[in-house]
């Protein structure tokens, strides 16, 4: 494999989805019912830290009532 090949490859297949669910997180943060400071603080932690700031973000958030029924 020739080296523009696997960049296409990591692009296609790792950063592509890492920068959807990322996207997805910044747009949870901003539609719950949260106050300004938690919204602010979770967006700073998934800017900051976008890897691990979103998977930790998804892992400790509560589902919302429509989430569960």
């Amino acid at each position: 494999m020739t080296i523009i090949a696997v960049s296409t490859a990591v692009w296609v297949f790792i950063l592509i989805p890492l920068l959807v669910v990322w996207a997805i997180a910044i747009v949870d943060i901003v539609r719950r019912p949260l106050s300004t400071v938690q919204t602010a603080a979770w967006i700073l932690v998934v800017i900051v830290l976008p890897v691990i700031g979103t998977l930790i973000y998804f892992l400790v958030r509560k589902p919302t009532e429509e989430e569960v029924l």
